[in-house]
């Protein structure tokens, strides 16, 4: 069974003997294993890149002709408005018209854009339902919901704090009815109580945030109509090579000369402006994201020790919390050694197997 963020939390805790023992407690707690992975992503990507490609790579997108700029994303937004299904009987509230949507969300809590929208009507007395998108999607957690009860496209707002399940799942509305954006606050990562109303703390999202776990483009490249290949390059966009390109016309050629630059992890300069459509591939080397949800999974336990690393990590740090620096220096001793030891591991595995030099075959 795989980690996951509250799995590892529980054993976390367990050894901390309840000095971290409350919900108040909980974010900090996840805050250190999040720490942790982060620290021993640092130390392993320096030995081994190629481990940390993208599960998707090469990642494939189209460029329109006529641009320069464009956001780069792992989940595409949704294409299909909910399904609407019969009120059900429920509640004390009185006849509406209600908007819904719905975004699909990474365990970081990154989101796609809002998918087209249903008007749907609610008779008295009675609640609205919906069913969730019908198959799970690749990178995605699950799914957000988003209402307008006055069937306003401005005042949708999130209706859920966990993200929720896909297949066979129907929403239904809470008794007390959904809110219009703003409402309650919302406490992200945390379950929602049926006592409690439904949160709308959150509007509807601005742009897609899903590619929030790439951390650098190492190649990128397009197939032409002759089957080859054609690499473009990335260079500084403060360059003047990056300058000099941006002063070029392009022409209708897929065989063009382009540069690229990547800022701020997400958007793409291209230069000069595309004369055609492409669709280039590009590979990147891919971060961990911040666990948000509990049911996020903890990355990279499948190599040896990472599991004990993040656990010896995690306590480590919330010892100096409650003010014990010697365990704090024990747990972080043992998470040391942990580290040089997958070190050494990861190293072994990426040791050359071809050893020979053949002379004038290369």
């Amino acid at each position: 069974m795989a980690d996951t963020l509250g799995s590892m939390r529980a054993e976390v805790l367990n050894w901390m003997r309840r000095d971290y023992a409350t919900d108040t407690d909980i974010p900090l707690v996840n805050a250190a294993i999040n720490d942790a992975i982060e620290d021993i992503w640092n130390s392993m990507i320096q030995v081994q890149l190629a481990r940390f490609f993208g599960l998707d790579s090469p990642v494939s997108f189209t460029l329109a002709a006529g641009l320069e700029r464009t956001q780069l994303v792992l989940i595409p937004d949704p294409t299909l408005a909910p399904l609407s299904i019969p009120n059900t009987p429920g509640g004390n509230l009185p006849a509406r018209s209600y908007l819904i949507g719905y975004t699909y969300v990474t365990e970081s809590g990154a989101e796609t854009m809002l998918s087209p929208t249903t008007t749907g009507l609610v008779a008295l007395n009675n609640l609205a339902q919906f069913n969730a998108p019908s198959s799970a999607i690749p990178n995605a957690i699950g799914w957000n919901a988003y209402v307008s009860v006055t069937n306003t496209p401005g005042l949708m707002a999130l209706q859920n704090q966990q993200p929720l399940p896909f297949g066979m799942f129907t929403l239904t509305e809470p008794l007390t009815g959904w809110q219009d954006w703003p409402g309650a606050q919302q406490q992200a990562g945390t379950a929602q109580p049926t006592s409690q109303a439904t949160p709308a703390a959150q509007g509807v999202p601005s742009e897609n945030t899903t590619a929030d776990n790439i951390a650098w483009i190492t190649h990128m490249e397009v197939r032409t109509s002759d089957t080859l290949l054609r690499s473009w390059n990335q260079y500084d966009i403060d360059s003047e090579l990056f300058r000099r390109y941006g002063r070029e016309l392009s022409s209708a050629s897929e065989y063009q000369t382009y540069v690229w630059d990547l800022i701020n992890g997400n958007r793409l300069e291209v230069r000069p402006s595309t004369g055609m459509q492409f669709t280039p591939r590009y590979f990147y080397i891919a971060r961990p994201r911040r666990l948000r949800y509990d049911q996020g999974n903890i990355p990279y336990t499948q190599i040896s020790g990472v599991h004990q690393f993040v656990v010896n990590s995690a306590i480590a740090m919330l010892k100096l919390g409650v003010e014990e620096y010697l365990a704090s220096q024990a747990w972080d001793g043992k998470a040391a050694a942990i580290r040089a030891q997958i070190i050494a591991g990861l190293t072994q595995e990426s040791w050359s197997k071809n050893t020979r030099i053949t002379p004038h075959l290369f």
